[in-house]
């Protein structure tokens, strides 16, 4: 799906994409940062449990504070489509540096 933007949130491109949904990255205009946006897929985003599900997961990671998890910015529906905005980390995808070999022993 081809987004310009997801609420007020300007997307840049698209770095992820799961079951469920889809993960962009996008500029937050107002403060003037680099987000992730998380979408559900809007033909799941019309099954009420799976929209349930996803507002639990916004609010349980918004009510987490620590250095290891994700911070939750925002949370919104545009046009049907249910959306949470979060803090942006980039780096290696794990599951790359897992099949490249570059993660060493668990002992290490």
């Amino acid at each position: 799906m081809d987004h310009k933007a997801i609420g007020k949130y300007q997307i840049i491109a698209r770095i992820g994409q799961g079951a469920m949904g889809e993960v962009f990255k996008a500029h937050d205009p107002s403060l003037n940062r680099m987000v992730a946006v998380k979408t559900i897929s809007s033909s799941l985003g019309t099954e009420s449990e799976l929209r349930r599900r996803f507002l639990r997961e916004a609010q349980s990671a918004a009510r987490l504070n620590h250095p290891n998890i994700i911070t939750v910015y925002d949370f919104g529906e545009e046009e049907g489509q249910i959306y949470m905005a979060m803090e942006l980390l980039e780096g290696s995808d794990l599951k790359d540096l897992i099949m490249g070999g570059t993660l060493g022993s668990l002992d290490r």
